[in-house]
């Protein structure tokens, strides 16, 4: 009687502990309430959206642009500056 008692306890502490485990892994997969109801921007050069708190910025011809990282604003400013001396060339012709 007593070790029909103590195998249910540990069945119950058993599948009680399971639970627990996969609640806390379905926690994880769930998105980060960091970013919720935050406004997304696109990135001009490569159409990234992200989230205005995580992306960088640049005020460009008096417009703030929003970029996903440092290396697509540095990319998108070199794309502007050749952009502009390949301008100036077609103006001089």
């Amino acid at each position: 009687m007593w070790l029909r008692m103590l195998i249910i306890a540990g069945v119950i502490y058993l599948l009680y502990r399971l639970t627990k485990r996969l609640k806390g892994h379905h926690e994880a997969l769930k998105p980060s309430s960091g970013a919720s109801g935050e406004d997304l921007v696109e990135d001009p050069l490569c159409h990234t959206y992200v989230p205005v708190s995580r992306s960088c910025r640049e005020l460009i011809d008096g417009k703030m642009v929003y970029f996903c990282s440092q290396s697509c604003l540095e990319r998108y400013k070199e794309k502007c500056a050749n952009a502009e001396t390949q301008g100036r060339r077609e103006a001089r012709s």
